[in-house]
């Protein structure tokens, strides 16, 4: 059996990612931010031409426990750096709410290579189903989450039917249609507020403590989206746990069969039409729980929420990051949620950046910053 490599190339590896993030988010200039962007740009090309990104990887991927510890220490200290700048620690809140979406997806689009550009309706439904209860019932936020996230897997079930007998861009064109439909809905029901949208959404309650609130100890102003800053990384923490286990299971197997070879799969008896089902609503479940945190968190939402650009959006976060990669999928939606953030000069650009992006990595690197691992099957024990 080959011996796991040092955990050292991939602790600093990882410490300078961290370092190079932390430096990014507190600069302000549009001009600095640019040149650092330049920066990192040109260190990974070195890194990757002198053999160091691969060493790096390598001791990441052979020591995952390891680095799981340390990513997540370094996640719960980067909002306490910028307890006097609020602005980023939203901005690296919305982050990890959309990485819950993203973890979804990558179940429809890298585990069962079913390309959904739906996902941003799915989003949608689980805000607008907790932004309802909460406003118009009173329901508390965790009842109005569950709820969400319900109504947005029934509604993958729903929207799954119609692809059952479509692939490829066939299948795409389906979740456009898809998206825009249920986008017309919304924009035109006067329950859901139509484009005014939902206002006044409340914040989550737990033992009695708003969370969101400002707390003050002693000297000490915590902002109140630090408090619900670290509430959606926990939840982010179970997503990935779930998104794992999905991953590494039977469900896995059988998506990442029917992405390689339909009809292989079906000849060994995998049903095609369950396993797409069950990919369409798990995905939609875990869109549907962010959309309702992101609900209660910006406390009003709107159709321009639910577009098709973040549709787009979260597919090209999934590509740019890694397909069926858990950490490149968290990857590349941190990189394109934080660094639009810091160039909003460039706003109108936006949408031209993103399909740029997209093109180009199918182009150069189709398998995304981090590619996905062949799976490993132990047969240890077996006669």
């Amino acid at each position: 059996m080959k011996k796991n490599t040092s955990p050292a190339a991939g602790f600093i590896f990882s410490s300078i990612i961290y370092a190079a993030v932390v430096i990014f988010m507190a600069v302000d200039d549009l001009y600095i931010s640019l040149g650092l962007i330049v920066a990192f740009a040109a260190g990974i090309i070195t890194a990757v031409k002198t053999g160091f990104w691969q060493r790096a990887l390598g001791s990441i991927n052979d020591n995952t426990g390891k680095m799981t510890v340390l990513a997540g220490i370094f996640t719960l200290i980067l909002p306490l750096l910028f307890l006097n700048n609020p602005y980023v620690i939203h901005i690296f809140t919305l982050a990890c709410i959309y990485c819950i979406a993203t973890l979804g997806l990558n179940i429809q689009v890298g585990s069962a290579g079913m390309v959904n550009f739906a996902q941003g309706a799915f989003f949608g439904v689980g805000a607008y189903v907790s932004a309802l209860l909460d406003v118009h019932f009173g329901f508390p936020f965790w009842i109005t989450l569950p709820a969400g996230m319900a109504a947005a897997g029934i509604m993958g079930l729903l929207m799954g039917l119609p692809t059952l007998k479509t692939r490829e861009y066939h299948l795409s064109l389906v979740t456009i249609a898809c998206a825009y439909i249920s986008f017309l809905l919304v924009m035109n029901f006067k329950w859901t507020g139509g484009p005014d949208g939902i206002p006044d959404i409340s914040k989550p309650v737990i033992f009695g403590m708003e969370i969101g609130q400002k707390i003050t100890l002693g000297s000490i102003t915590i902002p109140g989206v630090m408090t619900y800053c670290y509430m959606v990384l926990a939840f982010l923490a179970l997503a990935l746990i779930a998104a794992r286990r999905l991953q590494n299971s039977w469900y896995g197997l059988a998506w990442n069969a029917i992405r390689d070879d339909e009809i292989s799969s079906r000849c060994y008896g995998l049903s095609l039409t369950r396993s797409k089902l069950e990919a369409f609503a798990f995905g939609s479940i875990f869109a549907g729980a962010a959309g309702a945190l992101y609900a209660h968190f910006i406390g009003f939402m709107s159709t321009e929420n639910m577009s098709f650009q973040i549709g787009l959006l979260l597919v090209c976060m999934v590509i740019l990051g890694g397909m069926d990669n858990l950490a490149g999928v968290l990857v590349g939606t941190l990189l394109l949620i934080i660094i639009p953030e810091k160039l909003r000069a460039f706003e109108d650009y936006r949408m031209l950046s993103y399909g740029l992006v997209l093109i180009l990595m199918l182009i150069f690197r189709p398998e995304g910053i981090l590619p996905s691992k062949p799976r490993m099957f132990n047969l240890t024990g077996r006669g």
